[in-house]
């Protein structure tokens, strides 16, 4: 039983850190955005924090579209896929703390869960996808326990896509 009560303890406390870090990288966006003279290390970090805050605006594609004018449209892609990926585990950690916080959340998982067969699939397509759902997929993906490993690679395979797609574009508009 006590160890039950501390894993709540810590998923209340990671909960609300991510709200917390959320809430500052979304108030603080244009600070962070001097970070984008590192290059490589700078398209890493403006993707992870872009999308690390949950249900806020992230401007991730953005970074890519901008970084893939000045370095190769494959390294900018994969780089910015790398961070995107991590930084959507906010959403993912968010749904797993909920599953074990609140039964109300258990409940309406499980509803959904009758609808969606294919978790895997629905994490691939929203991540592929130009639109600010993924959230909602992290947040879900969680919530039905799915593997973590497998959240990272069907996140990872679409927002690679997606920002490769774009990426190659911008490079062969301006070259």
């Amino acid at each position: 039983m006590r160890k039950k009560t501390l894993r709540k303890v810590l998923e209340s406390v990671l909960l609300i850190a991510i709200v917390i870090i959320s809430m500052l990288v979304f108030v603080f966006k244009d600070s962070i955005q001097k970070i984008e003279y590192w290059g490589y290390g700078g398209i890493f970090c403006l993707c992870f924090l872009s999308n690390f805050s949950v249900f806020l605006p992230a401007p991730s594609l953005m970074v890519i579209v901008s970084f893939s004018q000045v370095m190769p449209p494959f390294a900018v892609a994969t780089v910015g896929a790398v961070g995107t990926t991590l930084g959507e585990f906010s959403g993912y950690i968010c749904g797993r703390a909920g599953q074990n916080l609140s039964s109300k959340f258990a409940v309406f998982i499980e509803k959904i869960s009758k609808k969606i067969h294919r978790v895997s699939i629905l994490v691939f397509i929203l991540a592929l996808l130009p639109l600010p759902l993924f959230d909602f997929a992290g947040v879900y993906a969680g919530g039905c326990k799915m593997p973590s490993w497998k959240f990272g690679l069907c996140c990872f395979l679409g927002k690679w896509m997606k920002m490769f797609f774009y990426a190659a574009i911008m490079s062969s508009i301006l070259h």
